[in-house]
């Protein structure tokens, strides 16, 4: 890992059959300690980003590609079943918060990577837009994340899943391409039910608690004005002071989302 005109702060992460390539300059790289990046790949393709990996109790299976003016945080202890591909363009941002799980094949893109414009005024239609991901959420294989998202926690995402510029409330299951509601007032715990047999189906049938259970409280952040602050930043160690007091000191409803409007 050659840092040239860039920034690294925090303990260095394991590298197995993995690398890190910066090709710009005035990036930033944070690492918390017991990052192990496992079969990755990370790429600061231009200028003035930052990323930050928070420590992880799993390994990191990861290709991620920023380029100008990105911001991607990924937070504490997220499962990553199989190699999850971030893609950050046209200067937006990527926020993963804490204890979720990415089954095989899941991609988070903030732009389509091309213009595409209307035939009668030429103006364009597909600008990128910034995605933000609450705690505790699952997503199903193949689930796609597209640009303007934003998932509260304790939400489920099915198997080939598309979202893109959607907001999904809160403990809600959804699923489809587009996106649809399933259910509403869900949650789900990280048990692996693999290996259960009819003794445990019976004991785990009900679940009276509600640790996976998300409300708008005083500790809720405006994702609005998280997302205005971030892309007024003019230095990148701006941005890593921002990181650290607004994601890690939150309570549990930090991403919380309760839309009066439900998603269709």
């Amino acid at each position: 890992m050659e840092l040239y005109d860039n920034e690294f702060i925090g303990e260095l992460p394991k590298l197995t059959n993995s690398q890190i390539n910066f090709n710009g300059k005035n990036n930033v790289l944070i690492c918390e300690e017991g990052v192990h990046l496992w079969n990755s790949r990370i790429d600061f393709n231009m200028d003035n980003s930052v990323l930050y990996l928070s420590t992880n109790s799993h390994d990191y299976s990861v290709n991620i590609a920023l380029h100008k003016s990105n911001v991607c945080f990924i937070g504490k202890n997220n499962f990553f079943n199989g190699q999850t591909v971030f893609v950050l363009s046209e200067a937006k941002n990527i926020v993963l918060g804490d204890d979720c799980f990415l089954s095989y094949n899941v991609v988070f893109r903030t732009s389509d990577g091309h213009c595409i414009y209307d035939d009668e005024s030429k103006r364009r239609i597909n600008y990128a837009g910034s995605i933000y991901v609450g705690d505790h959420v699952w997503f199903g294989q193949n689930a796609m994340i597209f640009k303007g998202s934003k998932i509260g926690s304790g939400s489920i995402l099915g198997a080939n899943s598309v979202v893109s510029n959607k907001s999904i409330n809160s403990n809600v299951t959804c699923a489809g391409a587009p996106v649809k509601l399933i259910h509403k007032n869900t949650f789900w715990t990280p048990h692996s039910v693999n290996g259960w047999g009819e003794e445990e189906i019976d004991k785990m049938s009900e679940s009276k608690s509600d640790l996976f259970s998300y409300e708008i409280g005083d500790d809720t952040l405006d994702l609005e004005t998280v997302e205005n602050e971030l892309n007024n930043f003019n230095d990148a160690d701006e941005v890593v002071s921002y990181i650290w007091y607004k994601f890690l000191v939150g309570g549990k409803n930090r991403f919380a989302i309760k839309n009066e409007e439900e998603l269709l």
